[in-house]
């Protein structure tokens, strides 16, 4: 059986260059893509991936959940997280939801090829240091709103971004307010970036 991976990302160019870059790496696994819209989870359970390589920033729809769920119905399948949000922001948490390894895009490309070339090979991918880091018990959610606000994204654009509604973007803040322990967006914001919880 000819290996096939699959490559999910809702940017084309993002998507072209990583899909590009693994099929000259591994010229005997046949490449896939996918933009990651609605039927993601069945295309990527529906299919037996030597791996996947997924970004979990993606519109209307929460890749770490994407991962927790396949993992369940095909849990042989390497899903390997490549996104443009910090190791020490994500790391840990996709991780925890059955990601076999997580890059930031900030990354050199080799970094990429080797740590699919391990997983093809069986091997454990090496975990960042950033995964020790302790965090605050933030949800995965509450960590993107986090990161769409020091962004400087409104409310409004935050529920559009997330498809969820603006009232729920409203409770969210109120709950990082009061688990970071601050009083304001502003000191928020400084609170994020000074503790590394987002670029």
């Amino acid at each position: 059986m000819i290996k096939q991976a699959l490559v999910v990302d809702d940017h084309p160019i993002v998507r072209d260059g990583i899909k590009e870059l693994l099929q000259r790496a591994f010229p005997s696994v046949t490449i896939k893509d996918s933009s990651g819209e609605d039927g993601l989870l069945e295309e990527v359970c529906g299919y037996p991936w030597a791996f996947v390589v997924l970004d979990i920033n993606l519109p209307g729809q929460n890749g770490l959940d994407i991962i927790k769920k396949t993992k369940v119905q095909r849990p042989e399948i390497p899903i390997i997280v490549f996104s443009l949000y910090s190791e020490r922001q994500y790391a840990a948490r996709a991780l925890r939801a059955g990601a076999v390894a997580y890059l930031s895009k900030e990354r050199p490309p080799l970094d990429l090829i080797e740590i699919v070339k391990t997983t093809l090979e069986g091997g454990a991918v090496k975990k960042p240091r950033e995964v020790m880091v302790s965090q605050p018990l933030l949800s995965d959610r509450e960590v993107q709103v986090l990161a769409l606000f020091v962004r400087g994204l409104s409310r409004k654009e935050i529920s559009k971004e997330l498809n969820i509604n603006e009232k729920t973007v409203s409770t969210y803040r109120a709950r990082l307010l009061h688990k970071l322990g601050v009083r304001n967006l502003v000191e928020l914001i400084r609170y994020a970036v000074e503790e590394g919880l987002v670029d």
